[in-house]
């Protein structure tokens, strides 16, 4: 059984999530979503490491450039998630000002990356039938 698909899905969901909220937190200058936005960017990040960490114990022996790809972008997405978690956590702390706007561009860079992640993985499985039983 391949747990990878029924897990990749929730970190889409909550880093998506967390952008939409942190823009409501703007709009309407109410500090639970900002704090509701920063949770579901912590969650996040456990289910990427969670969906890329099942991939890695599976270990497919694909050789394809789309699954290099879509494994690079998601690399890239957790190691940035984590890195930016950690900024974030720090920033918080220090300087309420400013933190809106750094996480606001965090939220940014990081649904780019776990939307463009997740188009490559799509491709493997449309595309390519990767993981679809035969």
């Amino acid at each position: 059984m391949h747990i990878h698909p029924i897990i990749v899905h929730f970190p889409i969901a909550l880093f998506i999530t967390a952008l939409g909220l942190e823009i409501l937190s703007l709009i309407f200058k109410k500090e639970v979503l900002e704090r509701c936005a920063f949770y579901n960017y912590l969650l996040g990040i456990f289910g990427a490491i969670a969906a890329a960490s099942v991939e890695w114990i599976a270990n497919l022996p694909l050789a394809h450039p789309v699954f290099y790809t879509h494994r690079n972008f998601a690399h890239v997405t957790i190691i940035f998630s984590l890195a930016s978690g950690a900024f974030l956590l720090m920033l918080k702390k220090r300087s309420a000002r400013i933190f809106p706007i750094i996480f606001l561009l965090i939220l940014l860079v990081t649904a780019i990356l776990i939307s463009v992640t997740g188009y490559y993985g799509g491709r493997l499985v449309y595309e390519y039938g990767v993981g679809v039983a035969e």
